[in-house]
């Protein structure tokens, strides 16, 4: 019963509960709930240390659990980890064991974990932490001590080039002579029609004004033709 009433605890009240009574069963929830998507990150990010990171990380949380002031727990646990892998640079030493042995030939194996591993470490980490791990891209930036638009353009730029690592430049679709020749001749009659319909509107067009004065003549007004009209019928 106890383990059931456990199961359905969120992490905040087990990590609680842990902090104040250092309850193991209370551990051993938080520790199965997050063991494997610690582990695949932390393995992404440095997979010739992430057992022995791991090990090192657990144990801390084991001796020294945070007291969470409204902060989640899942977001805790990546922070936290985030400052071992930085940190692991210079103070952990690299040891490839069977495990990580293991972990490189998956990776080999795997085009999109390869293509991941090209990516400069910051944008890698972004893109894991933001689509892997399910992080709010606020709290990427506050791990990565950026602004939040430089976060939203390094997650873009990531995702660009994890695109062109896995399937290259995007490519024109191939044409043969024929149809390249066809495009060309349909180009070219496109560009003569053009030009033919930019000649005739260049055509100056008379007015009857412009054409009395070419005959050195003047047009007679209304009030001048009507008279000789009503002589005429006298």
């Amino acid at each position: 019963m106890f383990a059931d009433k456990l199961f359905s605890l969120s992490d905040e009240d087990l990590i609680q509960q842990y902090y104040h009574t250092r309850n193991r069963r209370a551990f051993r929830e938080i520790f199965r709930r997050y063991k494997e998507p610690l582990f695949r990150y932390c393995a992404q990010m440095d997979l010739a240390r992430c057992t022995l990171l791991m090990e090192n990380f657990w144990l801390s949380l084991l001796s020294e659990p945070p007291l969470l002031e409204r902060q989640q727990l899942k977001n805790w646990l990546y922070i936290r980890l985030n400052r071992v892998l930085k940190s692991a640079c210079s103070d952990v030493a690299s040891e490839s064991g069977p495990q990580e042995t293991t972990l490189h030939d998956a990776f080999e194996q795997s085009d999109m974990l390869k293509a991941l591993q090209q990516l400069p470490r910051r944008q890698r980490n972004i893109f894991l932490l933001y689509n892997q791990c399910g992080l709010s891209l606020a709290t990427v930036a506050d791990i990565e001590r950026i602004s939040l638009a430089v976060c939203r353009q390094e997650l873009a730029d990531g995702g660009k080039s994890l695109e062109f690592n896995l399937h290259g430049s995007a490519r024109k679709p191939w044409v043969s002579s024929v149809t390249l020749a066809q495009q060309a001749a349909e180009a070219e009659a496109l560009a003569q029609e053009q030009a033919r319909e930019q000649a005739q509107t260049a055509k100056p067009r008379f007015t009857w004004g412009t054409r009395w004065a070419a005959k050195g003549l003047k047009p007679s007004s209304s009030e001048t033709s009507k008279p000789s009209v009503e002589i005429a019928q006298a």
